[in-house]
């Protein structure tokens, strides 16, 4: 499955940034070897389902992002498994990301839904933390049926895909359990709260012309905002159960994300891997002091290993607005959220324009 690149959405970031572009890489396996991810603890054997791992690779820095794909050519079942890390949304958020990128992948063209999002529970949890869902596939392209589990553990997300080329969906769902019991998973994973899948909004978000960014100043709000990002990243998250409503999408795999139906916030999700532009009510503004200077909404975007600030807005952004401002790659603020150090970096040139 193809993963998300930051350059997809962010062509200019390259040169906002002042770290180098992080390029993926090879992932680094012993053959034949378990492979244990040193962050969650998760271990993966050397075989997945009968099937020898093929590729294992990178998409972040400090494995934050990883995949491993156990797809011999004779396989009659083609497995990928991915860990990446908790910075936003939730797992419907990230099941529902999943499902368009099923949905409008050329050889899966014509797949119908056969087991919508259930929750499910992962081995060694409590609860049904985790979401499931299997399509029956067209015989055009040589598959029966093709899934996704997704679950959190920890800090951590969890994605199982796999296609067959002659199981039906129910019978892919229940291998998939069982795929899933192959995988040495940590003991002491904090509990995380019940799925519940995503809802179509009862209503769409309105926009009241468009939003500019907040006149003030944005050295000192750039900064309140980074540190209020930090503290945030210092801590543990604490898990609550949320129920996810999709409110629109844009071109491509990006789409509109409202959390307990909010009308003041929403999560811009990009890609199915957890990239995400969070919008809401700016915490930088209120530190800054701008309390009496009119409401702000802050635009972050939250990557595995940093988040990056935005100038933040007079008025509840339109997801195109957001688009347009992240697509400039004018980062106001740069914040460490993975390491030791949380280092901040503020733009010099941050001020409202």
């Amino acid at each position: 499955m193809a993963r998300f690149s930051v350059s997809g959405i962010v062509p200019a970031l390259a040169l906002a940034i002042a770290t180098p572009a992080w390029a993926q890489g090879e992932l680094a396996v012993e053959a034949g070897q378990p492979w244990t991810h040193a962050h969650s603890g998760i271990t993966v054997p050397a075989t997945l389902g009968g099937n020898v791992l093929t590729a294992a690779r990178t998409y972040a820095p400090h494995e934050l992002d990883l995949g491993m794909s156990f797809e011999p050519d004779d396989a009659r079942d083609f497995l990928s498994f991915y860990i990446f890390r908790n910075t936003n949304g939730g797992v419907p958020v990230w099941m529902a990301q999943a499902q368009w990128s099923v949905e409008n992948r050329g050889i899966f063209q014509g797949a119908g839904l056969t087991i919508a999002p259930e929750a499910f529970t992962p081995p060694g949890q409590n609860g049904a933390s985790g979401l499931k869902t299997v399509y029956a596939t067209t015989a055009d392209h040589g598959y029966t049926s093709t899934g996704i589990a997704l679950l959190p553990v920890g800090d951590w997300y969890v994605k199982l895909r796999a296609t067959s080329r002659d199981r039906s969906p129910a019978e892919l769902a229940r291998a998939m359990d069982g795929w899933l019991a192959e995988i040495g998973w940590p003991k002491d994973a904090s509990e995380a709260p019940a799925a519940l899948p995503v809802i179509a909004c009862a209503n769409t978000l309105s926009f009241k012309g468009t939003s500019k960014d907040a006149s003030g100043d944005g050295i000192q709000d750039a900064l309140a905002a980074a540190v209020a990002s930090a503290a945030a990243g210092e801590g543990k998250r604490q898990p609550a159960q949320v129920r996810w409503c999709r409110d629109s999408g844009l071109d491509g795999n990006k789409a509109v994300y409202r959390a307990d139906g909010a009308s003041n916030a929403y999560l811009l999700a990009a890609g199915d891997n957890g990239i995400g532009v969070w919008i809401g009510p700016s915490a930088g503004g209120l530190l800054a002091g701008a309390k009496g200077k009119g409401e702000r909404f802050g635009v972050t975007l939250h990557m595995a290993a940093q988040d990056l600030h935005f100038a933040s807005q007079d008025r509840l952004p339109s997801p195109q607005r957001v688009m347009e401002i992240v697509d400039t790659g004018r980062v106001n603020a740069t914040v460490a959220t993975w390491g030791d150090k949380r280092q901040i970096q503020i733009n010099s040139d941050a001020k409202a324009k």
